[in-house]
């Protein structure tokens, strides 16, 4: 039994719970899972600044010009940008190909530089990015936002039995910051035990939020990894300013985001201008800086007929996964203790 089934398993269950995409106000939306096999346990060397696919990345985005319009949930993006398969500190993972590797420029370029601000100062190995949007927007399968190149998942950087870096795979994490890669659902014997690698996912995520080209706007995540992710940032000093962000930017959907991060981007002045629209929250320090760029948001537009992506059910995903071992069987029973809502009593995301 491959280990997509897994993967289509656990992302049916995010659909499930939460049925993102169907209205106007559910907006965060992310349900595309992906093949989570992992290429090797081995430490994966990064792309070096210097190689060509390094390069290409950068002169790639050189006077590059996109267009995100209408809403996350119904949308459509212009002269989307593709981000590389490969780039220093990065690596791009679709089970769609090239599908759904284009984003806007701003997002693209900010997902480039927190890949390489984590290369730069604490090696290992690189991040991995899953989907973005299709190159003109628009819905995608298993998916209740992503249509317009601002959303983006990206899974946490993991370490291996070892405690070493390894090349990230899409397995869910308890509140320990503890996971496990199911190769094959009934054999036991390829079970990798996997840990959250906190200090460069924090990296990544704070220079993200502290990129102001970026305009980071939410992070959808599981409540106990937010935890984790806090506790670290205070514990390690953090500044004091990007945790404030951090707290306010997180949240739980109702599917929690134990597997991956996410982000959501902010329009850019100039696609407000063309008709982009930002969900809910626009935050006082994002109003300040529209105001400065002589332009307000503009509200959601009702959603299309047509613009919401098909699923598939629970019940679906769990015959097609197959026979499971006791462990797989295990982590869908815990996981319902963090499935059902964000601890300590905070809301789910609108």
């Amino acid at each position: 039994m491959k280990q997509v089934s897994w993967a289509l398993l656990y992302g049916s269950i995010a659909l499930l719970a939460s049925a993102c995409g169907s209205s106007q106000r559910s907006h965060h939306g992310s349900q595309g899972h992906w093949d989570t096999r992992s290429e090797s346990t081995a430490e994966r060397s990064p792309v070096s600044p210097e190689s060509p696919s390094g390069q290409a990345a950068g002169i790639e985005l050189e006077g590059a010009r996109s267009t995100s319009l209408r809403n996350p949930n119904d949308g459509t993006l212009r002269n989307g940008v593709l981000l590389p398969l490969d780039a220093y500190g990065l690596r791009s993972k679709h089970a769609r190909g090239d599908a759904a590797r284009y984003g806007t420029v701003e997002v693209v370029r900010a997902l480039l530089a927190a890949a390489r601000r984590v290369q730069d100062e604490l090696g290992g190995v690189g991040v991995t990015i899953h989907d973005l949007s299709y190159e003109g927007g628009g819905p995608i399968p298993r998916h209740g936002s992503h249509q317009s190149g601002r959303d983006v998942d990206v899974l946490f950087y993991q370490l291996g039995p070892d405690g070493e870096p390894i090349q990230s795979v899409g397995a869910f994490f308890d509140p320990r910051g503890e996971g496990v890669d199911f190769r094959t659902l009934a054999d036991p014997s390829d079970d990798v035990q996997l840990r959250i690698d906190l200090p460069r996912t924090w990296l990544f995520v704070q220079t993200l939020i502290e990129d102001r080209n970026a305009a980071l706007q939410r992070i959808f995540v599981a409540e106990h990894i937010r935890a984790l992710l806090l506790d670290h940032a205070r514990a390690t000093g953090a500044p004091a300013s990007t945790i404030a962000r951090f707290e306010e930017m997180t949240c739980q959907p109702q599917y929690p985001h134990d597997d991956h991060f996410h982000f959501r981007f902010f329009c850019s002045a100039e696609d407000i201008e063309a008709g982009c629209r930002d969900s809910e929250p626009i935050y006082p320090w994002r109003r300040k800086e529209l105001v400065e760029q002589g332009v307000e948001p503009l509200p959601l537009l009702p959603k299309r007929p047509g613009t919401t992506s098909d699923i598939v059910t629970h019940d679906e995903a769990r015959k097609a996964a197959g026979p499971m071992h006791s462990e797989p069987e295990r982590w869908l029973d815990r996981r319902k203790a963090w499935l059902r809502k964000p601890s300590p009593g905070r809301p789910y995301c609108p």
